[in-house]
Parts: structure tokens; C-alpha cells; sequence
């Protein structure tokens, strides 16, 4: 068997300073997207007879670290039975399992270290969860992203996350890394079916987990070739997957053969311009919070035979750089840099970004003045205290919150005895259109109905019981775009015809389209947890056909992580737990 090849001449391209940009691997090039498969060679750029796949254009290539043009010269060949293509909160974790199930695991990474993002992740807690009320949660799930929704991967995640985390959990405190906080907050109790427990931990960071298990796996044998972007997918006549090229950060190239599966785990495409405009051009204003997310996991799949799911992607665009969570989902007066309010504020800050993108110009800082006062519990119930608050206010000054400063963990809730004392430590030079904003707000709850945006008159709580409080929220940056390549229910990469493509397998962000909709409305925490446990079980399946770990992990190992002081979970708490999905 040949390794299958095509020529193609282009210029080497150089983009948002990611200077890597010399090459896409290729196999089959077979259609991707809605549009039928291309069955003859057209003409491209530099002349070649290559022809890209239907959602692949040469922009797309340009703009990522893919090789179009033939690799046959290697410095170094490896064989392996795994190799994974990303080390991230995906490509971690299938490195790891690798290694647990005793296979023999290769990883190729883009950047100098692992790369990693967020810091929660979840699980229902199949034990004290209720099969009825678990399927009225998964619906009612699908219905927040108007049925957009692809409930055989939702439920891949679902029925195995309790099992995941409580894996993933464990193998950070084995190398020494301790979750900040454990919580069941997220858990429901849905009338006439029962409980969904819900289960969220807290890193430090997932960055600092995923380095931890990835200095650890190398000890145990696992290989990582950081600063070695995958260029290409090696196919055999048949169009089955067989291994990765590599490209080392001195120009040589490394054939790395897989014996048993490929995972493409190399996240999403933020930083390629030409992708991002086709499958999600309205986020274009906000920055990626991240660098090097090219795509080329997505343009590798897409040569070798598969499809790019079709858009829009949901996106990611939170703010969650603060410790204000509590009040992301709270109807609170919002107001924008120029103190207009804009919005009802009934959106939730997963959609903070839909509306926002109706009032800010591309050039205006990307932040929501958002304000209460001292009679929160009474307003608000249940949401916070006043000492809530004030715990806020100390965060930001033991942070060296200085005037204004707003951005960063603890560096976003301020206090002022007047309003205008407030809005001068919240670093506002003009007051004037805050205060009339302000009291335009006054003056429509003590009216009781809200005649500019409609908010439900439950919410219109005026602000004017000293001291009082802002905080500066910052949803400014694109953390992810959460469509990757189409898979099946094992998360196998899937060609034109909805058939599995051999040994090759996509996790993560790079593979499938669990959520359809505009944003990312998910379960708090899924999303991470869908990348643990799609790198985790894609590698068992690529394994072994099934999807049964060797060494499963016990949710009763870790659930005393999750109680409170009192040693009770939310779900054991009637007065408190929620009684619908608790939308953020």
C-alpha cells in the first residue's frame, strides 16, 4: 500500500503572527459540508490539479499550519498505536487512557507546552440522578438551542461523565493538583420525574491540570513532540488513516505511524480569519482569547475525507474573569461604556454577546457596567448577601484593584457610599450619563413597568439603598467556536456518505456538533467535560471496539469532594435546589 499523496504549489503564509503557516496534510480528498463531493480536480492556486474539499478553500489552508504539497522526506519515522494530534483538555486525557489501557501513545503538539483552557468541568451523578428527570433535562436542553442539538453525542458525554470526572479528578490529585471548589449548585429537581445531580469541579486551571498529567504520562512513557504541528494525515490506498506528519520546529519532518487510531484533539479555529468568517462571521469584532487555533485539525479531517459540521458554530464569548458569578444570570442594571442602557436584563451572560453586537461599534471596549445596592437579599433572594458582595469588594482591593482596573480574577466589583463615588472607583471620568441612566432605571421600576426593554416587573428592583455596587463585566474575548468535524456516535470522523473513515477519530472542539445553537447553552461545565471524556473514550473504542475502561473510575471515590460543610449535596436541600435548567 502507497501512501496516497497529491502535489500542490503555494506560497508560504504568514498570519496573526503565527509564522508556522507552510503546509496541510492530505489524504483522499473527498467533499466536506452540504455541497455535493467535488468528483473531478479543478484548477487551483499555483496551477495544481488538487482539488480542496467543498468547505475547504485555499484562504482556509493559508491561514493554518497544513501542507498541501507532498511530504516523503522524514528525518525520523516512530510507530505507536495511538497518536494524538493537540495537547489540550481533549488530548490529554486520551494520552493518558492510552497508557492506562497499556498502549503505546505519540502526541503532537502545535505549541511549546500544553495548551489548555477553562478550569470547570461537570458530570451528572448517575447514582442520586432520576432516569426520567435526566431525559427531561437532556430535552430541555435541546430546546434552549432550538432543538440545534445532537443528542447522541450530548448523551455520549452524559451517560459516561460521572465516570470521567471522577478519573480525571483523581488522576490530578495523583499528581498534585486539588480542585479550588467542588459543587452540586447546577442540580435540579424537576417536578413529577425527580432529581439531576449535577456535579462541578473547580481547577486551579486546566492549564496548570492538563501540564501536571502530561509531565506525568511522559514519565510513564508516553512521547510528546511539542513545537510540531501536524501537517499532514497519512492515508493508505484504501483511504483508512494510518498516521501524522509532523513538522519540527527546525523544518524537518516526522512520519509518526498509528497502529490503531489518529485523535485529532487540536481545538477550534479562532485564529484562522477565513474559517471564522465563513462559520461564525458575526464574532469577527470580538478578540480570540487564545492564539494558534488555526483550524488544522478541522482542515485535516476535511482532506481526508470528512465534513466540517455546518454553521453557525455556537460560540464562547463569556465573562468569567471574575468572582461575580452569581450575578451573571441576575437581572441587574446594565449599562455600556457610554451609560446607555441597551438590553433587558433577563439575557444571560452566555448571550450577553447576541445583544451586545446590536450596540457596540467594533472599536468600543467590549464591557457591561452592571449595578445593585445594599438591599440585595431583599431584591434578589437567594442570590447573594450583602457579605457576598463585600467579599467582591475585598477581592478586588487585596487584588491591587486599583481605580478601574476591572479585568481579572477579584478585580471587578466596587462599593461607593453615592453613585458618584461608585462610578469614580469603577474608573468612569464622566459621570453624568451613568447617573441619568441610573435614574431613568429608577424611575421605570417605581412606575412598575419597564416601557424601554420590557423586563419582567419582577426584576425592576431600583438602584437606591447606600452603599452601593458595580461591577465591570468583560465578555470581550472568543474563548471557543464549538463546531468541529461530523462524527458518529463513537466519535469517529464520518465521510460524504455518513460512513466512518478507519483510524481516524476527532475530540474535543475539533470533533462533532453536540450544540447547534447560537451560543454555547450547555450545562455549566459540559464543555470541558465533553473534551475529558471524548479524548478519554475515543481512545478506548480506537482500542478495543468498545467502551469499557480497563480501570474505571468510582463517582463513591470522589463524591465526598462535593459536600458541603454539613455534608449534604444541593439535591438533599428541597428549599434550595433549582426546578428548571439553570440557564448562565
Amino acid at each position: 500500500m502507497s501512501d496516497k499523496t497529491m502535489a500542490f504549489n503555494r506560497r508560504s503564509f504568514v498570519k496573526g503572527g503565527i509564522a508556522a503557516a507552510s503546509g496541510l496534510a492530505l489524504g483522499a480528498l473527498a467533499g466536506c459540508g452540504n455541497a455535493p463531493v467535488k468528483s473531478q480536480a479543478e484548477p487551483a492556486a499555483g496551477g495544481s490539479s488538487v482539488a480542496l474539499p467543498d468547505s475547504i478553500t485555499m484562504a482556509d489552508v493559508e491561514n493554518s499550519a497544513v501542507e498541501l504539497e507532498p511530504i516523503t522526506d522524514f528525518a525520523a519515522e516512530e510507530t505507536y498505536d495511538i497518536v494524538v494530534v493537540g495537547a489540550g483538555c481533549a488530548g490529554v486525557p486520551a494520552v493518558v487512557t492510552a497508557l492506562e489501557e497499556g498502549a503505546t501513545v505519540c502526541c503532537l503538539q502545535k505549541e511549546s507546552i500544553v495548551s489548555a483552557n477553562g478550569a470547570g468541568a461537570s458530570c451528572v451523578a448517575h447514582k442520586y440522578s432520576d432516569p426520567a428527570a435526566v431525559a427531561r433535562w437532556t430535552s430541555l436542553w435541546a430546546e434552549e438551542n432550538l432543538w440545534r442539538f445532537n443528542r447522541e453525542l450530548f448523551k455520549y458525554w452524559e451517560e459516561r461523565s460521572d465516570e470521567t470526572l471522577s478519573w480525571i479528578l483523581q488522576k490530578g490529585l495523583a499528581v498534585g493538583v486539588e480542585p479550588n471548589v467542588c459543587l452540586t449548585g447546577e442540580s435540579v429537581y424537576l417536578d413529577g420525574l425527580g432529581t439531576v445531580a449535577v456535579c462541578k469541579a473547580i481547577q486551579p486551571g486546566n492549564q496548570v491540570l492538563m501540564e501536571a498529567l502530561a509531565a506525568q504520562a511522559e514519565k510513564d512513557g508516553a512521547v510528546f513532540h511539542y513545537s510540531t504541528p501536524a501537517v499532514q494525515l497519512v492515508q493508505d490506498e484504501s483511504g483508512a488513516v494510518t498516521g501524522v506528519v509532523g513538522k519540527a520546529s527546525d523544518g524537518s519532518y516526522i512520519k509518526v505511524n498509528a497502529n490503531k487510531g489518529v485523535i485529532l484533539a487540536a481545538g477550534d479555529y479562532m485564529n484562522n480569519e477565513s474559517l471564522l468568517n465563513r462559520y461564525n462571521g458575526d464574532v469577527i469584532d470580538w478578540q480570540p482569547d487564545l492564539i494558534n487555533h488555526t483550524g488544522d485539525g478541522h482542515i485535516l479531517g476535511a482532506l481526508a475525507g470528512g465534513r466540517i459540521a455546518p454553521g453557525p458554530h455556537p460560540r464562547q464569548i463569556h465573562s468569567l474573569f471574575s468572582d461575580d458569578r452569581m450575578f451573571l444570570a441576575t437581572p441587574i442594571l446594565s449599562l455600556d461604556p457610554e451609560g446607555n442602557r441597551f438590553m433587558n436584563e433577563e439575557v444571560v451572560m452566555t448571550d450577553w454577546n447576541t445583544v451586545m453586537k446590536y450596540r457596540y461599534s467594533a472599536d468600543m471596549k467590549k464591557h457591561l457596567y452592571r449595578f445593585l445596592d445594599s438591599a440585595v437579599e431583599e431584591k434578589f433572594p437567594g442570590v447573594a448577601t450583602v457579605e457576598d458582595v463585600e467579599a467582591l469588594v475585598q477581592g478586588t482591593i487585596e487584588g491591587g484593584g486599583e481605580r478601574g482596573s476591572g479585568l481579572g480574577v477579584g478585580l471587578a466589583t466596587y462599593k461607593g457610599d453615592t453613585l458618584e463615588e461608585l462610578l469614580y472607583n469603577m474608573g468612569i471620568d464622566d459621570p453624568q450619563p451613568f447617573l441619568d441612566g441610573i435614574a431613568r432605571y429608577n424611575e421605570l421600576c417605581a412606575s412598575g413597568a419597564d416601557t424601554d426593554f420590557g423586563k419582567n416587573p419582577a426584576y425592576m428592583k431600583a438602584v437606591d439603598t447606600p452603599p452601593f455596587y458595580g461591577i465591570i463585566n468583560n465578555p470581550e474575548t472568543l474563548s471557543a467556536n464549538n463546531g468541529g468535524l461530523l462524527v458518529d456516535g463513537h466519535y469517529q470522523v464520518i465521510d460524504a456518505e455518513g460512513n466512518p473513515i478507519p483510524g481516524l477519530f476527532s475530540a474535543g472542539v475539533n470533533g462533532g456538533d453536540v450544540c447547534g445553537g447560537i451560543n454555547w447553552h450547555m450545562p455549566a461545565g459540559s464543555s470541558n467535560g465533553h473534551c475529558f471524556n471524548a479524548g478519554r473514550y475515543t481512545v478506548i473504542y480506537a482500542l478495543t471496539g468498545g467502551l469499557t475502561p480497563s480501570k474505571p473510575a468510582k463517582f463513591e471515590d470522589v463524591e465526598d469532594m462535593f459536600r458541603d460543610p454539613n455534608g449534604k449535596f444541593m439535591w438533599d436541600k428541597p428549599e434550595l435546589i433549582s426546578h428548571d435548567i439553570p440557564r448562565w
